[in-house]
């Protein structure tokens, strides 16, 4: 409610404000003294404070340094202002920790080539204890074809691929003393990235196996380090001042590493605290970020821990000062392990999903976008949680798209301010605009387990894509802005704001927003639904793109019911937009059957082909614990795209058949189109419910 967030102002003020909103204002849900509240409170250069120091620490699961990172993330968030912080321990078997590692060449002429002082990714993880000097063999890619013939037992193979590959290859297979490896991360190109490190993992050993170690170099280093092996005559190729004979390299490499009970710590872990809300106990807004990535690890996920510390600052100050009261809802800020966080949580605790009203996401939030051509992906949930949430995430982020991009009809020919008509823009970045777009659902983050079907809570995310730089020695603070930093924090700010004070008389424009917004996603399923009749595909399928998002709109309306609770006029509005939304579908499916030429016909069973019949009389049901249910959960091969294999889990529910299911994530997979989500079929869907059966995962009614 508007007067209780800005208490402050006196009635008239508010009045001004109100107006002034509806003269100017491009999102309906914050006024424009909210929006310049937040806009001057949320601080990028704050924000990169935190991941200057996150990056200083290898922070991979269970590592000396992640624990390093959640003491200091719990340090900080005290400091700001959280209640009840703490670090929630969860298990983790296999801690690893690399103390020290050096690599030499010894001859032709002494080198040091990697230290681990200098950057972690020197070393693959999971690399085991080594003190040994010998003679290097060049492997080509490491494979069969490449070492057949070589004599490489009890030496050093320098290859140019995957190092884990090149261990569980040359060392495992074929005897070799260890690997040094030269490639870059997400197999971009050597040639675009010739100094990169990237962040690396080697296979524990066969049973009965000694453990092995493996190096990584720079494109540049180890393409070096091959020209030196293969030259014959004398050489300086790595510039040392000294011409020696190629052809012969001995390289020394010395790891020392920590296992299990050698760490000091073990296990893994979050970091929590709180901004407890006065009225609505059982309604949490989650906010999340995680911790865990190798050393460096900037935008990946240092943005995101550094911005939801800078959140926790910018709401308790603003509570201090007086300015907005406590939430009525909880603020649950999260820092995690990434994904397994989540779950071992979600699994160690049933129940506690209930508690939780949505979850905002960041990550990868703080990228220079002028490095890499990177763009903000602002991604929406899948259809199988479509809610409110899409309509004021959409709302609120082109509100910052729109302000903080040039646009000539705006500024030159509009009268606005030039460039940006409402600039957000951190003191020390940089003034690039906001190069940003609404993108539909994937799961590459914390924000997958939220959506899961047997835990439910509505969640949408932010990350950049392509990065260059993610997974790499790259990743640091060079490639970091923080405007874009301020920049993805107001978003995620305004929409937790908006969330902690919303009560049931917001419903009314909530629902207007989300059925109008839902008229955009239906009219690209009718786009979709005209090609399939004009493509003779089949009108069974077209009238199924219409259907299904018809009870994805329904969903999204229904899902406010949450904050209506038992208020008569949030109630009214949400059922009369979804008589709205059932009229509209009904026309749409008439526009279908016109434009067909096969009339309006509807489905019935009589249309079915035998599959379809048998899978209309399967109906799945979640196991149950989640701890049953995730620990029996099986992915089998299928054609089915990654995104989609897992809305046929989330689309479980008891009432959905495999028919159902099925009808649901083909539609979704079309309205995105075949480029992002392939194609789904009957057989696929029916594949992957029958083998979770058969694992206990799911049962069948």
């Amino acid at each position: 409610m508007r007067s209780n967030r800005l208490r402050q102002f006196s009635a008239s003020a508010l009045m001004f404000a109100l107006a002034a909103t509806a003269l100017g204002q491009t999102t309906p849900f914050l006024t424009d003294p909210e929006i310049r509240m937040l806009r001057n409170e949320i601080s990028g250069d704050r924000a990169y404070e935190h991941i200057r120091v996150l990056t200083q620490w290898h922070r991979d699961s269970g590592m000396e340094g992640y624990f390093k990172a959640m003491d200091y993330v719990a340090a900080e968030a005290k400091k700001n202002g959280l209640a009840d912080v703490k670090i929630i321990p969860q298990p983790l078997s296999g801690n690893y920790t690399a103390v020290s590692a050096e690599l030499w060449m010894t001859e032709p002429v002494e080198l040091k080539l990697a230290d681990i002082g200098d950057h972690a990714l020197y070393l693959s993880d999971n690399s085991r204890d080594a003190d040994i000097e010998a003679d290097l063999v060049w492997g080509g890619n490491g494979t069969d074809e490449d070492l057949a013939g070589l004599d490489i037992k009890g030496k050093i193979v320098l290859i140019n691929g995957n190092p884990g590959f090149g261990v569980a290859n040359a060392v495992y297979k074929h005897g070799a003393a260890g690997v040094i490896a030269y490639t870059t991360s997400e197999q971009k190109s050597m040639l675009d990235f010739p100094d990169q490190i990237p962040w690396t993992r080697i296979p524990d050993p066969p049973r009965g196996t000694k453990g092995s170690f493996a190096f990584n170099l720079s494109p540049r280093k180890g393409d070096t380090l091959r020209r030196v092996l293969q030259t014959e005559g004398e050489q300086d190729l790595f510039a040392t001042g000294v011409r020696a004979p190629g052809g012969r390299v001995r390289v020394r490499a010395k790891v020392d590493t920590k296992f299990g009970d050698e760490n000091e710590r073990t296990g893994t872990g979050m970091v929590e605290g709180w901004i407890r809300g006065t009225k609505y106990k059982d309604q949490q807004i989650v906010i999340t970020a995680h911790l865990q990535e190798e050393q460096g690890s900037a935008n990946d996920d240092g943005s995101g821990s550094g911005n939801i510390l800078e959140l926790a600052r910018v709401f308790n100050k603003l509570i201090k000062e007086g300015k907005i009261p406590p939430p009525l809802r909880d603020i649950r800020f999260w820092w995690t392990d990434e994904i397994y966080s989540e779950y071992r949580y979600f699994r160690d605790n049933p129940g506690s999903e209930k508690q939780m009203l949505a979850n905002l996401h960041q990550d990868m939030t703080g990228a220079k976008q002028s490095m890499g051509s990177r763009v903000q992906h602002l991604i929406y949930a899948p259809h199988s949680r479509t809610s409110y949430l899409d309509a004021l995430f959409e709302s609120i982020g082109e509100f910052v798209i729109k302000t903080n991009n040039a646009f000539i009809t705006a500024g030159r020919q509009g009268g606005y301010p030039r460039p940006f008509s409402q600039p957000i823009i951190a003191t020390r970045g940089t003034r690039e605009a906001y190069n940003a777009r609404f993108v539909p659902y994937f799961g590459s983050s914390d924000n997958l387990v939220f959506v899961e079907g047997a835990i439910g809570v509505p969640s949408v995310a932010l990350i950049n894509w392509d990065d260059y730089y993610i997974h790499s020695s790259d990743d640091d603070l060079g490639n970091i802005d923080q405007t874009q930093l301020q920049r993805n924090n107001f978003i995620v700010g305004a929409m937790a704001f908006y969330l902690a004070y919303a009560e049931a008389e917001d419903v009314p424009l909530l629902a207007a927003e989300t059925y109008a917004q839902g008229a955009r996603r239906l009219a690209n399923d009718l786009h979709k639904a005209l090609m399939i009749v004009e493509a003779r595909e089949g009108l069974m399928d077209a009238r199924n793109q219409i259907i299904q998002g018809g009870l994805r709109e329904d969903r999204a309306l229904e899902s406010m019911k949450a904050i209506a609770g038992n208020d008569e006029r949030a109630n009214r509005s949400i059922a009369k937009y979804l008589e709205l939304n059932k009229k509209r579908v009904e026309r749409m499916l008439q526009e279908i059957g016109e434009a067909s030429g096969l009339g309006n016909d509807d489905e019935g069973d009589y249309l079915l082909s035998p599959p379809e019949r048998t899978a209309k009389t399967k109906v799945p049901v979640n196991a149950a614990p989640l701890e049953e249910y995730f620990s029996k959960r099986r992915n089998v091969p299928t054609g089915i795209h990654p995104v989609m294999r897992s809305e046929v889990f989330n689309f479980v529910d008891g009432k959905r058949s495999y028919l159902d299911i099925y009808r649901a994530v083909r539609a979704e997979a079309l309205a995105a189109g075949k480029f992002l989500y392939g194609e789904v079929k009957l057989e696929d869907v029916v594949k992957l419910l029958d083998a979770n059966v058969e694992s206990g995962a799911l049962k069948l009614k």
